[in-house]
């Protein structure tokens, strides 16, 4: 009856070692591929949010929808999303369902970014320039935004972006997924001026 051939304890340790270093090089790759998946959901939210708009303004005169914003929206119905305090803490839930969109939209799942850290349960604000305003308001549909992930103590306060007070959520490495007033969604790498710059995007009162 032949031996069978086992290994030693030294050809042992260097299969372990070879493992352990394999696995330290995928996990980055791993841990990138995740994150590309939770972008990509995002991208995918907004670009549900944004056709609800559009729907929205079919209905509604060709207008943005309505925003309720900060103290004064505590409670109120007729904003795009409702909310019950002002500033919301982390833990507060909106009320998704009171907002005027979710009939376009049809499930929560949607308002919630994958990479958003607290117990909110919506992740997005909408441009506070284009409170209620004609769809052709904006001087350039493909670069003033819509939609934007913000930032204010870690997560959204109440839905509604104001360029000289909030700043941008950065859940997705150092940038954000945008949702544009022409409808498309892209990540981008935004720095304070430029989201002024673009979110004062708007045609000139006459």
């Amino acid at each position: 009856m032949k031996n069978r051939k086992t290994f030693t304890l030294v050809e042992l340790l260097v299969v372990i070692g070879i493992i352990a270093v394999l696995a330290a090089m995928l996990m980055p790759a791993l841990g990138k591929a995740r994150e590309k998946a939770k972008q990509a959901e995002c991208i995918n939210n907004q670009k549900n949010l944004s056709l609800a708009v559009t729907m929205y303004s079919n209905d509604n005169r060709s207008h943005f929808p309505y925003l309720t914003d900060g103290a004064p929206g505590n409670g109120v119905y007729g904003g795009w999303i409702r909310y019950e305090n002002f500033p919301c803490p982390v833990e507060d839930i909106f009320d998704i369902e009171g907002g005027t969109l979710f009939s376009y939209v049809g499930t929560v799942k949607v308002y919630r970014c994958p990479s958003e850290q607290t117990r909110n349960n919506n992740s997005y604000a909408i441009n506070s320039m284009l409170n209620a305003l004609p769809v052709d308001s904006p001087k350039d549909a493909a670069s003033c935004p819509l939609y934007l992930e913000e930032g204010t103590r870690g997560t959204t306060d109440d839905g509604y972006f104001l360029v000289d007070n909030n700043v941008l959520a950065k859940r997705h490495g150092k940038g954000s997924v945008i949702t544009f007033c022409d409808g498309h969604v892209e990540w981008v790498r935004w720095g304070d001026a430029e989201t002024w710059e673009k979110c004062d995007n708007m045609k000139d009162n006459e």
